[in-house]
């Protein structure tokens, strides 16, 4: 079992053909409102992998909330979502032509949700605990704490880039980054960017994605690279949620460190390859029926 500590928000969607500066103002080709948040994004992912996920968050008590839980309600145990009075969180999602976006994210609720409701039986029961860094800081370093003196493995997603504890990292079993965060965080840590030199200096497992350069790792003293697969991006929104999701889905069920990157790029591919956030991600047949050599072609 999973459990997802993290975001939920609703996706405010604008497509354009060039992402403003500052400053200026420029016409949506058209508009769409969607489910999101990293925390809601990787537990449907992972679920729809076929992983058994408790999500842990918060939402407010207006009517965007249905609306940000309408795809985890069918998909993922939310018994735990508490309701707030903080507005549900948001994120206003602009992306170009060429599928790349640029993300404005308001925690709203997110910031209600408290790390004591992960309970200890939970904790004793799951083998992951899947965090990102949308929630409130202090209850994801207490979680980590905690997680740290159960069996479970902690994965957390340290995105959007925080400045946590060296100490506490350490507690983490996998960190991952993507290259801007890897960035900030060598930038704090005084290494290289790589996942090797992150790993070394935090003493823990460290994975870095790369976007269309694949994803690297190094866990345990293994280095373990994966390639990207060649698809036309037309959206890129909610493939890095994806690739944690699905990699978590994965190591749940026992998979190896190399097998579970590649199925989590070919999952996030899939995500590329087609518009949306939550309704991009794909489920475990389409995964699994879309394999290496089928890069540069449309997934079906």
């Amino acid at each position: 079992m999973i459990v997802t500590f993290g975001s939920i928000n609703v996706d405010l969607i604008y497509l354009v053909n060039e992402i403003p500066q500052a400053g200026q103002t420029v016409l949506a080709r058209g508009s769409r409102t969607e489910p999101g948040g990293k925390g809601a994004n990787q537990a449907l992912a992972a679920a729809r992998d076929g992983a058994d996920v408790v999500m842990i968050g918060a939402v407010g008590n207006d009517a965007m909330a249905p609306i940000a839980l309408q795809n985890l309600e069918s998909e993922v145990d939310i018994s735990r979502v508490v309701r707030s009075n903080e507005p549900t969180g948001s994120a206003a999602i602009i992306i170009d032509a060429d599928g790349r976006n640029m993300i404005a994210v308001a925690a709203g609720a997110n910031l209600a949700a408290q790390s004591d409701g992960v309970e200890d039986e939970l904790l004793r029961n799951a083998s992951y605990v899947l965090m990102q860094m949308e929630n409130d800081a202090v209850q994801i370093e207490n979680l980590i704490r905690r997680v740290s003196n159960h069996p479970a493995k902690s994965i957390l997603n340290l995105a959007p880039a925080y400045r946590l504890d060296r100490d506490l990292l350490s507690l983490v079993d996998i960190v991952i980054v993507n290259e801007d965060e890897a960035e900030a965080l060598s930038g704090w840590l005084g290494c290289e960017p790589s996942a090797r030199s992150l790993s070394e200096a935090l003493n823990t497992g460290v994975l870095r994605t790369m976007g269309g350069e694949g994803a690297e790792a190094f866990i345990n003293g293994e280095k373990v690279t994966v390639p990207a697969l060649r698809v036309d991006a037309v959206d890129t929104t909610a493939a890095g949620d994806c690739f944690v999701g699905v990699l978590a889905s994965a190591l749940d069920r026992g998979l190896l460190l190399d097998a579970a990157m590649r199925r989590a790029a070919k999952a996030a591919a899939i995500v590329c390859s087609r518009p949306g956030s939550q309704s991009s991600i794909p489920d475990n047949g389409e995964t699994d029926s879309w394999t290496w050599e089928n890069q540069g072609q449309s997934p079906a």
